[in-house]
């Protein structure tokens, strides 16, 4: 009868350890990703990190429980949460998915920037380690970097002087000014939306500016942002930080 006990024991044990290393099993702030669902999720409105796998892989059965742990932790950091996909993607079985972002072996681990259409083009290929403490340390650093990509340090004093300012109207003289010294290009487009952020907050109140920028991260976290505006609102939102980054 102990023996059996044991016996028994022993087989849920190996049971367990096979079920929490299945990489195919539902994981928990983890999506599992289709050909029909890849694109709703991971579309330049957040930054995604997708681990390609093959369900007979032993890299990938060992990488489970990090990935798991992974989930677990961004679905528990609100900000995260808001801002980042974790995903997973069956290219045994969805092979379409693999050969369009050159997937060669697995695990493979993409990693998607926001503000760029998903492709084989913007894909990023992940090199650090594959525990759920580098993944996390490697996605808060894009944030990081990522929250300022449309800044123009020039206009960054202005932007904080402006919100305090009883005279509004002369700091907008100030950003106009500085916005033409700028040379064409993307500095000279974001420039724009300095002046433009403030003429609106001026006739609407500062308030504007953090209802404006929560409207555009929402929008852009639900996923239903067509391609070609994924940059153009992720410019703005970037520009708004600067005006509300203190707020944060």
């Amino acid at each position: 009868m102990r023996l059996t006990l044991v016996f028994a024991a022993l087989l849920g044990a190996v049971a367990f350890v096979r079920a929490s290393d299945d990489p195919t099993v539902s994981l928990p702030g983890v999506l599992d990703l289709t050909p029909e669902t890849f694109d709703k999720h991971v579309n330049g409105g957040k930054h995604a990190i997708v681990e390609f796998y093959a369900p007979w892989c032993g890299h990938c059965k060992r990488m489970t429980p990090e990935f798991k742990k992974l989930g677990e932790l961004v679905a528990a950091d609100p900000k995260l949460k808001n801002r980042v996909v974790v995903a997973k993607v069956n290219a045994d079985a969805h092979r379409s998915l693999g050969d369009k972002f050159e997937v060669r072996g697995f695990p493979t681990i993409k990693y998607f920037p926001a503000g760029k259409a998903a492709n084989k083009d913007s894909a990023q290929d992940y090199q650090q380690a594959r525990t759920a403490t580098a993944f996390l340390e490697f996605l808060k650093a894009k944030l990081e970097a990522d929250k300022g990509f449309a800044r123009v340090e020039t206009l960054d004093p202005l932007a904080k002087k402006f919100v305090t300012a009883e005279d509004k109207a002369a700091v907008i003289a100030e950003a106009k000014a500085e916005a033409e010294k700028l040379e064409a290009g993307d500095a000279k487009v974001n420039g724009a939306l300095y002046v433009k952020f403030m003429e609106k907050a001026a006739e609407k109140g500062v308030e504007y500016l953090s209802k404006e920028k929560a409207r555009l991260e929402k929008m852009l976290g639900g996923g239903s942002v067509a391609a070609a505006k994924v940059d153009e609102m992720s410019r703005k939102t970037s520009v708004l930080g600067a005006f509300t980054e203190d707020a944060e």
